[in-house]
């Protein structure tokens, strides 16, 4: 048997055979890039993302494939996914501005300020004088809004006015809002609000300073910490009666003196949030401790939103507050959730409800502060923004309280009215 012969017959099976396999995975590829760019010049979005994700599945990964899919994602408005396939886009080929460019608007039309300033840091200056952002202000947006809140008819007679008069007067409140930026990398959010009410034991005025920082960092996360100071001017008025002292001659009549009270005080709120994105869903946790009303208090949140059509057009998110006043020993628990629909291109509203038990909470990363000794049992809310122009635009907001009083135990409700402008540069 000629065992020379039968080796060089085997040898040469197996290099047509790998030759054979070669020439079928070539095909293969070319076969996926010419249909992948046919769907792409044809613009069938739905049948382009649809057989670009199989063939990956099979093992077809690269460049020029992650790009069309991620441009059928784009011109869908599915911004969430088209994040993600420009990603993996950037991961074959990092300096490519085409890619970083549509990246760049996913994060803007995604709302992510922060994320697309921070990645424009990597832009060539003929990118930025493309996409026009090369002499773009430091400043996101300034917003300046006031309002009140108006109790029900819950009344008591005042002896003093002889008549009924409100529990609470009509509030006064107003705010200021600034956002800039320090070289694209790090965002940051002062406020300042002026509180005022007068109601059926004092009088109140209340200063605020906020502050929060938004710094991303890899892998979609957001960290945000944030300061709060509140300054509350507490002022008091009550009627004293001095009697004489008796003797046996009859003294001059009693006397009375109006006195007036002021106390001063500051507290603190320190908060710390993370948040990441994860294709349509955004993640977060934040920790919340406040000193308010001398009472130390703890509030630890986790929330989760998710955009249905991976845009702002439609979103749904909850948070859940675990809070306690006790060190512990008691745990109260609250939940705020919430559905934005932007209906029109400049319409947007966002519906919001609390259920709350325990003590009142302070919310949205040390935000929005709740200092009152009335509990807050629940509140619904609505929010209508309505675009003007490029960079300018108003809202309003509604909200009704329901509330318990916090001596008498009596409820009664807030009707909560706010109208603000936001200025965009």
């Amino acid at each position: 048997m000629n065992y020379k012969l039968i080796y060089r017959i085997l040898f040469l099976v197996l290099i047509l055979k790998s030759v054979t396999t070669t020439a079928q995975d070539s095909s293969l590829v070319e076969n996926t890039d010419q249909k992948s760019y046919r769907l792409y010049t044809e613009k069938k979005w739905t049948e382009l993302i649809k057989f670009g994700k199989s063939a990956i599945k099979k093992g077809d990964d690269y460049f020029y494939l992650r790009m069309r899919i991620g441009i059928a994602y784009y011109e869908k408005k599915n911004f969430s996914l088209a994040e993600n396939e420009f990603k993996k886009a950037l991961s074959f080929n990092s300096t490519d501005e085409l890619a970083l460019e549509y990246l760049y608007y996913c994060y803007v039309f995604n709302g992510k300020t922060e994320d697309a300033r921070f990645l424009s840091k990597t832009f060539s200056n003929e990118l930025l004088q493309k996409i026009g952002i090369d002499k773009q202000s430091k400043v996101d947006f300034v917003i300046i809004e006031g309002g009140t809140k108006i109790t029900d008819s819950t009344s008591y007679y005042d002896a003093s006015k002889k008549k009924e008069s409100n529990y609470f007067d009509p509030a006064t409140y107003f705010h200021v809002g600034l956002n800039h930026s320090i070289k694209n990398r790090v965002s940051l959010f002062h406020a300042i609000t002026y509180y005022k009410q007068q109601n059926f034991v004092n009088k109140i005025n209340q200063t605020q300073y906020y502050l929060k920082a938004s710094i991303p960092i890899k892998n979609n996360w957001l960290i945000m910490p944030a300061l709060h100071f509140v300054h509350i001017k507490t002022t008091s008025v009550f009627t004293s009666t001095t009697v004489p002292p008796i003797g046996p001659f009859p003294g001059p009549p009693p006397k009375q003196q109006t006195i007036t009270s002021i106390s001063k005080s500051n507290y603190i709120v320190g908060s710390i949030a993370a948040q990441k994105n994860i294709n349509k869903f955004t993640l977060g946790i934040g920790t919340t401790v406040s000193n308010m009303n001398n009472v130390t208090q703890y509030i630890h949140s986790g929330y989760a939103h998710y955009s249905i059509f991976g845009n702002s057009k439609l979103m749904l998110g909850c948070t859940d507050y675990i809070h306690t006043t006790t060190n512990y020993s008691t745990i109260n628990n609250s939940l705020a959730p919430f559905i934005y629909i932007q209906p029109l291109k400049k319409l947007s509203l966002k519906a919001s409800y609390l259920i709350n038990s325990g003590n009142n909470i302070i919310e949205e990363n040390g935000y929005i502060v709740n200092n009152s000794a009335d509990l807050t049992k629940s509140r619904w809310g609505i929010l209508a923004n309505f675009s003007l122009t490029k960079h300018l635009s108003v809202y309003g907001l509604y909200q009704l309280e329901n509330k318990q009083e916090n001596v008498q135990l009596f409820n009664y409700k807030y009707n909560v009215i706010i109208g603000g402008i936001k200025i965009t540069p």
